[in-house]
């Protein structure tokens, strides 16, 4: 008796072939979507520095140090490891009131994106926040 087999071995090709190019899509996907949550950790790291600059500005009892507004910035985003020279912090003439002073600070992070059978891509993420001293 014979036994008709179906084309087994190129529909295995053919879902291998498949398979591979959806996971790399899925992959890339993934890794974008990383992409965006460390960034918008960098922006929530910058907003919350400059919210504790602006409370504890120049003219407070006790004003903060440049290392303080940083170690806010770094503890905002614990996952990313930031370290002080990733954070930039300064105090600028605020345009509408030249007595007073704005806090501005600037996070720069470098985010390396490595998806399997294309070239590492690094991407430099960066935010600031300003906002007026309140005292």
């Amino acid at each position: 008796m014979l036994t008709r087999r179906g084309p087994g071995g190129q529909t295995m090709v053919e879902f291998a072939l498949g398979a591979t190019l959806f996971l790399l899509l899925m992959l890339a996907i993934i890794n974008m979507a990383i992409v965006v949550f460390d960034y918008n950790s960098i922006s929530y790291a910058a907003r919350e520095a400059t919210r504790y600059a602006a409370a504890l500005g120049p003219n407070s009892p006790s004003p903060a140090t440049t290392s303080q507004i940083q170690q806010v910035a770094i503890d905002a985003a614990p996952g990313l490891g930031l370290t002080n020279s990733n954070i930039a912090v300064s105090w600028v003439t605020d345009p509408n009131l030249s007595t007073r002073q704005d806090a501005l600070v600037k996070i720069s992070y470098s985010k390396v994106i490595a998806i399997p059978f294309t070239s590492t891509v690094t991407l430099n993420l960066t935010s600031s926040s300003q906002l007026l001293a309140s005292q």
